[in-house]
């Protein structure tokens, strides 16, 4: 990760390598997000990779320690580094903004609507060669673009609900 005095700059997203560390770590998580998004076969360009997971201090160290060789640091507080030490008090966020020299990592512990991250509807696909990843499912992350709001999730979710429909298409022309 580029630290040039007070200047910080982001590195190249490396999304592939990333699901591959974490992958190795043997956590258990969801892709959500543009990853997902695209997996599903939507077309807008994503900046980070976003992942739902439980988090309590023994998995916040067991990512801290597959991210460490990254130099993982908060997103927001680059001068902040992110220590298994401070796992006691990582686990309480809902939300990590984590950059890494392969690229931003988002990780939350609640995706609404749903109630619990167990909750999230999954499906298992190739995100990359021979690897099997748990990724929401369309339905479910239509709901949370839906529910979420926001300008840009608006626009995905419009996609989204576009592929649904080509794939319902596809499937009653059969």
């Amino acid at each position: 990760m580029g630290h040039r005095g007070s200047t910080v700059t982001s590195p190249q997203q490396q999304t592939e390598r990333l699901l591959e560390v974490l992958a190795a770590s043997g956590l258990d998580f969801v892709v959500i997000g543009g990853v997902a998004a695209i997996a599903h076969g939507a077309t807008t360009a994503t900046q980070d990779l976003d992942i739902a997971m439980e988090l309590d201090p023994d998995k916040i160290r067991e990512l801290l320690a597959a991210l460490g060789p990254y130099r993982p640091v908060h997103f927001t507080r680059p001068d902040l580094p992110l220590v298994a030490e401070n796992a006691d008090s990582l686990a309480k966020f809902r939300l990590l903004l984590v950059e890494t020299e392969l690229g931003r990592l988002d990780i939350l512990s609640e995706v609404e609507p749903f109630e619990s991250v167990s909750d999230l509807p999954t499906v298992r696909l190739p995100l990359l060669p021979e690897r099997l990843f748990d990724v929401i499912d369309l339905d479910a992350l239509i709901e949370v673009k839906a529910h979420v709001g926001r300008g840009k999730d608006k626009i995905l979710e419009e996609e989204l609900r576009a592929v649904r429909e080509r794939r319902q298409n596809t499937i009653d022309d059969e």
